[in-house]
């Protein structure tokens, strides 16, 4: 077995199907990790998203996010023509969305 030097690169091949399944777990485990801990990052901050900040966060467009809001499935508080998101109630969402 070769030793690698600090600092030196492997190159590793692995099936396509693999390198989904690790994307998703380590996608999904750091998901957790953000949703579970209390002190997300310096400390939790309720913030107030508009529809763009929120869609954003999620990586959905605008449109779905707004469907995902008349489905039920994200609150949201309308005001005329614009909806306000709480970052709370999109993380809710996203822990629902990773309990199987």
């Amino acid at each position: 077995m070769e030793e690698l030097k600090q600092g030196a690169t492997k190159i590793v091949a692995v099936t396509v199907e693999e390198l989904q399944s690790l994307m998703t777990t380590i996608v999904r485990n750091e998901l957790e990790l953000l949703i579970t801990n209390p002190h997300l990052g310096d400390g939790f901050k309720e913030e107030l998203w508009d529809r763009s900040q929120a869609a954003s966060f999620l990586g959905i467009s605008e449109q779905t996010l707004i469907k995902l809001v008349l489905e039920g499935k994200i609150l949201a508080q309308r005001s005329g023509r614009k909806y306000h998101f709480l970052k709370s109630a999109v993380l809710n969402f996203l822990r629902a969305k990773t309990e199987y």
